[in-house]
């Protein structure tokens, strides 16, 4: 109790101290990388000591969502603050020749938080990876709000980057020189240059966008070593890149607290969807799925918010969703975000009241002002694949290769006991608040993915999942995935 009251005095009074002050804000986005593989997420095989410690002193949340379960759809809403799927963005980005090339990518009218935050006087950088339009020129992050821009285009890269075959950009330029050879620890190097660069001390918002630990599965033979007692080799590296991204981190917040900046610097850490089981066997324990996929595994993430001038150390448990920072951040900001206007069933299309936001401020309900739930409900949807929607503890899920599901997720978090038979009225009405949902888009998809992922999607629920966290000394190939049954 004395030490619960000593920290509301620190928070208080730190408070007071930057009253007037806008925050500078930190957005940290991980790649494919799983709900369990945090320590501070119940990961035994991987420690992160400096991501566990943003969460022992900030809000962890144990049902952040995001809006798509692969990369582009997920980047297209988190910075947006409006589901892509309310502008034709619920695929993986691809130019299919029908397509104009201004339209392969956010489209041009969308404004991103860069744009909001710039126009209240932030200083505006971009980290790492893009995959969110390079076909015209209006698509390029610095066309989209960002003062500076460091990193790729397209959705990958290799971690062993040269001066002669690299796809990185210095804002429109090629680098002429490298400056770490791993690139996780090079895109960490230019978010510290940016946050250091106080130009006028004006506030600063920086999106670092790790690729890390998406594929091509590359290590530091120094971090592999950590896990040389782990025999299967992808999952190996993997725990090697989990390591490396918690080391850089680090160094982000040790450089925020040696300027006197981290008080003040709203993080938030989250990954873009759920960890991508079949390729780098990644763990979403204790939920089940994996990324491309709408169970849990698929759009459940590990999602942290840090700001020690306005956030007491809390777990909330009720559902928010990556689409909230634009609100949040705008807020925080001194603006006033876009209303969060909630169609009506018949409102469809022909909405007059300008374009439906879903993105809610958070920090009133992680400070308790606000009790309520941010979200009535959550939902995602990716034609040819499927859709979800959750309202409160329930889940109906309706992948086109299978059969209507329905799930308590408090009891099961793990989607193993499929309710729809004995709960009929309650899939009757999230199927209703879900097409009411759908008839609010105001378009169309603009590009899908290749025919062939359409079979591949409907493989991935069909697998078997372990839902258990592997034993740190684990040395079998049992803990993601279960090869067997591809037999």
């Amino acid at each position: 109790m004395k030490l619960n009251y000593i920290a509301s005095i620190f928070i208080f009074l730190t408070a007071l101290l930057h009253a007037d002050e806008k925050p500078n804000i930190l957005l940290i986005v991980a790649d494919d990388m799983g709900y369990g593989d945090l320590s501070c997420y119940g990961s035994k095989q991987i420690q992160t000591p400096h991501l566990d410690a943003l969460a022992a002193n900030g809000v962890l949340c144990t049902d952040g969502y995001v809006s798509g379960s692969v990369c582009a759809p997920s980047r297209a809403g988190l910075l947006t603050g409006r589901s892509g799927s309310r502008f034709g963005f619920e695929h993986n980005l691809n130019k299919p020749d029908f397509i104009r090339p201004e339209y392969a990518g956010i489209p041009l009218d969308e404004p991103l938080i860069s744009d909001r935050l710039k126009a209240l006087g932030y200083r505006t950088g971009m980290v790492g990876k893009w995959h969110l339009g390079d076909s015209v020129p209006g698509h390029h992050p610095n066309k989209r709000g960002f003062d500076f821009f460091f990193g790729m285009l397209g959705g990958g890269h290799d971690y062993w980057p040269t001066v002669d075959n690299n796809k990185l950009f210095y804002n429109d330029k090629k680098p002429e020189e490298i400056r770490a050879t791993y690139l996780t620890d090079w895109f960490t190097i230019e978010a510290i240059d940016f946050i250091s660069a106080k130009a006028n001390n004006d506030p600063w918002f920086l999106y670092l966008s790790y690729n890390t630990p998406h594929s091509p599965m590359q290590a530091k033979s120094s971090d592999l070593e950590k896990f040389k007692h782990i025999k299967h080799k992808t999952r190996r590296i993997y725990c090697a890149m989990q390591h490396c991204m918690d080391e850089n981190i680090g160094k982000i917040v040790a450089s925020l607290k040696k300027q006197n900046q981290l008080d003040n610097t709203l993080i938030v850490f989250i990954s873009d969807n759920g960890g991508s089981v079949e390729v780098s066997n990644a763990v979403n324990a204790p939920l089940r799925g994996t990324k491309g996929t709408f169970l849990e595994g698929g759009i459940r993430v590990p999602t942290i918010y840090h700001w020690p001038a306005k956030l007491k150390p809390a777990v909330y448990k009720k559902p928010v969703i990556s689409l909230d920072f634009m609100a949040t951040f705008v807020k925080a900001a001194g603006g006033t975000p876009p209303a969060y206007h909630k169609p009506s069933p018949r409102e469809g299309r022909a909405d007059k009241k300008g374009p439906i936001y879903d993105s809610v401020n958070l920090i009133p309900h992680f400070t308790g002002e606000n009790s309520a739930d941010p979200h009535e409900f959550l939902a995602w949807r990716t034609a040819t694949r499927g859709s979800a929607i959750r309202v409160g503890k329930w889940k109906l899920l309706q992948p086109l290769s299978e059969a209507t599901q329905l799930y308590d997720l408090t009891a099961d978090p793990g989607e193993t006991n499929n309710l729809a038979s004995k709960h009929p009225e309650i899939v009757a009405s999230l199927f209703k608040k879900r097409m009411s949902w759908e008839v609010s888009f105001e378009r169309m998809p603009m590009f899908m993915s290749a025919a062939k992922w359409g079979g591949y999607n409907a493989k991935l629920y069909q697998k078997q999942y372990s839902l258990e966290q592997p034993a740190p000394d684990n040395t079998e190939d049992i803990w993601a995935w279960d090869y067997k049954s591809d037999k």
